[in-house]
């Protein structure tokens, strides 16, 4: 069998000095090429799960992994999430002032890829999310569902393992929020990424390998 893409065993993590229990004892295993659905009620610890999944944020206790890289200190936050993992937001998280081919390319930057070799791959990322014709078109210009498409091919491009997205169609119309969940299958089955989608809504879980529920920060079933 194949190592977990992600390794969770025994994670706390508290706020407000103690008083706040985001999770508490959480134990979960991503394997490779997966499709999990994360659901439950606000405040019941998924977004602090998909931060500390996503190397945003350190456990208080138990040991967290990805790649088989234990999450425990700043230097791998940094490498893990830079090389490993890509993130589709519910605000897109776009850059204003760049252009849809200039958002793409911004987490290629700190491998200094000549220019030329970062414009060629961030072009064909929007060609693979439909948009290789808006590329030199402003952010402000796109419709919303055109925004998180571009924020799509941002996430893929450092060609990560790991694909987190936290609410991708919160913001968005049902057709446009079809779509853009359609791009990320597509996405995932042609790019071999494990995808951990946390969402309010249980239509997106359709097709999941597991799904998993969270209630006061354990997993429930």
């Amino acid at each position: 069998m194949s190592e977990p893409i992600v390794e969770l065993r025994h994670v706390r993590r508290v706020f407000e000095e103690g008083r706040v229990v985001a999770l508490d004892g959480v134990d979960l295993l991503i394997e490779p090429g997966s499709f999990v659905a994360i659901t439950g009620p606000s405040g019941s610890g998924k977004t602090t799960l998909l931060n500390l999944m996503g190397a945003m944020d350190v456990a208080d206790e138990g040991e967290v992994r990805v790649d088989g890289v234990p999450l425990d200190r700043e230097a791998a936050l940094d490498r893990v999430r830079a090389e490993r993992i890509g993130f589709v937001f519910q605000m897109h998280n776009l850059i204003a002032v760049l252009d849809a081919i200039g958002n793409v390319e911004l987490p290629m930057m700190p491998r200094r890829l000549p220019r030329a070799v970062r414009r060629e791959r961030a072009l064909g990322l929007l060609g693979q999310v439909g948009l290789a014709h808006r590329a030199r078109s402003s952010v402000r210009g796109l419709s919303g569902g055109e925004r998180q498409r571009v924020a799509i091919a941002r996430a893929l491009a450092n060609d990560p393992a790991l694909l987190l997205a936290d609410e991708p169609t919160g913001n968005l119309d049902s057709v446009t929020g079809d779509a853009v969940m359609r791009t990320l299958h597509d996405l995932r089955a042609r790019t071999g990424s494990a995808l951990v989608l946390v969402t309010h809504n249980e239509a997106l879980c359709a097709g999941a390998d597991r799904h998993v529920r969270m209630q006061d920060g354990r997993i429930v079933d």
